[in-house]
């Protein structure tokens, strides 16, 4: 526990420079003191500066909730052994666990209602299709933010289509080995999704792409395809558009080999305005092999201004969509008692 209640004053521009709002909860760092009462600290990836009336110790790291008042920006410290997710599953009478942290955290990145009985009805639906929780429960709560509801029809076609390599084309099950259909199938099952059907009412993944969300919209477009040596790679490509500034803000590709192993590749704008790339690997040892043909890509688009960032990440701890470190947002939850 800290002894003295901590409250950080920030300038009213950090709020533009973090995107800061009333009712975020951000994690901070203590770089260093620069002055008196003025401090350097991390938040968002970025360092500002702070001020403090408690001394506070470099190194330190403490989290805090975002107030806004009267052009005044405070960040309130708790001490908090759970997480608001969990404290949010309490509040609505759930047993927080893992699989309904991330359900829940998939809809507020969503911006949906924390309602109970349909974060259950998400929980049931993953467990039936037998679908990882991180990934899939983010791309269910992108389709009820479309307002495509949980006992729609097109529910159960379209979730494969749109977490397309995310999960391996076959599993072992002891000796027995459950596979999806041949490639063909799947090309086909792509074709038709992909192109103008003959009914105008367009396939579940045009109704999708076309349907937009509450604050970014998400178009996925799935590949299945050969490449060389390399054998099979498939996969989707994901683009977050913003329709208020009228441009793509991030690309992303979820590439999966036909050897079993998955990349994930985010691209967006960096803090210096230049072009960033993050890249996530499953499992471990794919990641040591390709140190070096990293190195390769990195002298090869260095001239066009990209970065790509130096470290290789756990494809488990990536929701296919937001970056980890990325802060949620509980300034407008809506719960239901």
């Amino acid at each position: 526990m800290l002894p003295t209640p901590i409250d950080l004053k920030l300038n009213l521009n950090a709020r533009s420079e973090l995107r800061l709002r009333s009712g975020d909860f951000v994690s901070i760092k203590v770089i260093k003191r620069l002055t008196g009462n003025k401090w350097a600290v991390g938040i968002r990836g970025q360092v500002i500066p702070a001020f403090s009336k408690v001394n506070l110790a470099p190194g330190q790291l403490l989290r805090a909730l975002v107030t806004i008042q009267q052009g005044r920006i405070t960040l309130k410290m708790t001490t908090e052994q759970t997480t608001p997710v969990q404290d949010l599953l309490v509040r609505q009478g759930i047993q927080p666990d893992k699989v309904m942290e991330q359900i829940l955290t998939s809809f507020l990145r969503s911006g949906l209602a924390v309602e109970p009985e349909r974060l259950y009805q998400v929980r049931r639906l993953l467990e039936k299709m037998k679908l990882d929780p991180k990934k899939f429960s983010r791309i269910i709560a992108l389709i009820l933010e479309k307002g495509i509801g949980l006992r729609s029809r097109a529910l159960v076609p379209l979730l494969p289509l749109l977490g397309y390599g995310e999960q391996e084309s076959g599993k072992k099950e002891g000796r027995k080995r459950r596979r999806l259909p041949d490639s063909q199938a799947l090309m086909q099952q792509l074709r038709s999704a992909v192109e103008e059907p003959e009914s105008a009412e367009g396939s579940s993944l045009q109704v999708f792409n076309h349907l937009q969300g509450s604050e970014a919209s998400w178009v996925i477009i799935p590949f299945d395809y050969t490449y060389g040596s390399s054998g099979r790679i498939y996969g989707s490509i994901r683009l977050r558009y913003d329709p208020w500034r009228k441009q793509t803000d991030r690309l992303i590709v979820v590439a999966r080999t036909e050897a079993g192993r998955k990349w994930s590749f985010v691209l967006q704008k960096s803090p210096e305005d230049g072009l960033e790339l993050s890249i996530f690997a499953d499992p471990v040892d794919a990641r040591r092999k390709v140190k070096a043909e990293l190195e390769g890509l990195r002298l090869k688009l260095q001239n066009l201004g990209l970065k790509i960032d130096d470290n290789i990440r756990e494809d488990e701890n990536f929701d296919g969509f937001s970056l980890p470190w990325e802060e949620l947002s509980y300034r407008n939850v809506d719960t239901v008692h």
